[in-house]
């Protein structure tokens, strides 16, 4: 494996096709498992309400509060309201979206508040949108989050093969204020802010990401120490189209697999330490700076392709 200091990279990589090795570090590949339906909960979405027979559910005129840990399978339509999860007892929560459409005018459609692990099921074959509107109501006026379509204040894991359509009017699709792991499914999303953020992490492991963002792409903001901040990127294909950066990360940005695709208009990948290239196949097509790191790794069976400038230190 061969290290290339930013000022030597800037001079060697203009419009190249580079090669790098790659290997699985921690948030390596996982197969995505269906989850089973055995024994959940089914919420079913009725326009204007829904309807569940378990007393770990209550329906309000704009809420469906989850207090306890199991699986809840959620289908049809629900024109204005948002599932919260506030599970109080130990134990997994897990949505299982298996064709449901949620739109929540003045706020997050999903929102895990609580839950000792959270977990988020794309059903097969099946189609799942989330809209929100362009301004938020918050329980207390001094905060100002959930800032998400799909927010979590918990580590969340998704999973599953369908597909996830998202369009954030007020802010940003995705966010977990932990770590994000995505294994699978296919994902469409639109933000007016960020596609998607992993605070201490976000890992993508498989699937099929479409973002478009008029802020950042992708990212992980944690700066407390070098072992959170972090995207790795081990499979799955990830286009991104982006106002702003279209990758970022603090401690690092992993590429060990897969292909990503990226077109912006800043900077392709930041990252305040490192960029790594250990395997799959990058394509960076950015107005600003394709690369904006202080050091930038390659290995050996990778390929990257720049096209504009390649780095200014």
């Amino acid at each position: 494996m061969k290290k290339i200091k930013a000022l030597v990279l800037a001079v060697l990589m203009a419009a190249s096709v580079l090669t790098a090795c790659g290997t699985t570090e921690e948030g390596g590949a996982s197969a995505s498992e269906t989850v089973s339906l055995k024994n959940s909960t089914e919420i079913v979405l009725n326009g204007d309400t829904a309807t569940c027979d378990s007393q770990s559910v209550y329906i309000t005129e704009d809420r469906i509060s989850i207090t306890a840990h199991g699986t809840y399978v959620l289908t049809g339509t629900l024109n204005d309201g948002q599932v919260y999860v506030d599970c109080v007892d130990a134990g997994e929560v897990t949505l299982v979206l298996k064709d449901a459409t949620i739109h929540n005018e003045d706020g997050a459609c999903i929102y895990f508040k609580k839950a000792q692990v959270a977990q988020l099921e794309l059903y097969e074959g099946t189609v799942n949108t989330l809209t929100d509107g362009d301004s938020y109501t918050f329980d207390n006026p001094e905060e100002d989050e959930p800032d998400a379509v799909l927010f979590s204040k918990e580590d969340l894991v998704i999973n599953g093969t369908g597909t996830l359509n998202i369009d954030a009017s007020y802010m940003n699709a995705i966010v977990s204020k932990d770590g994000l792991v995505i294994n699978d499914g296919i994902y469409n999303l639109n933000a007016i802010n960020h596609g998607i953020k992993g605070k201490d992490y976000l890992t993508i492991n498989g699937g099929e990401l479409n973002v478009t963002a008029i802020g950042d792409g992708i990212k992980s903001t944690n700066y407390e120490t070098e072992l959170v901040g972090y995207v790795e990127i081990n499979g799955g294909t990830v286009n991104i189209t982006s106002d702003d950066e279209a990758i970022q990360g603090v401690s690092r940005v992993t590429f060990n697999g897969g292909t990503t695709n990226i077109t912006a208009n800043n900077n392709g990948i930041k990252c305040a330490t490192n960029i790594e290239f250990k395997g799959g196949t990058v394509v960076l097509d950015a107005l600003d700076n394709a690369l904006d790191a202080l050091d930038i790794t390659v290995g050996e069976t990778a390929s990257v392709t720049i096209n504009g400038t390649p780095y200014v230190g």
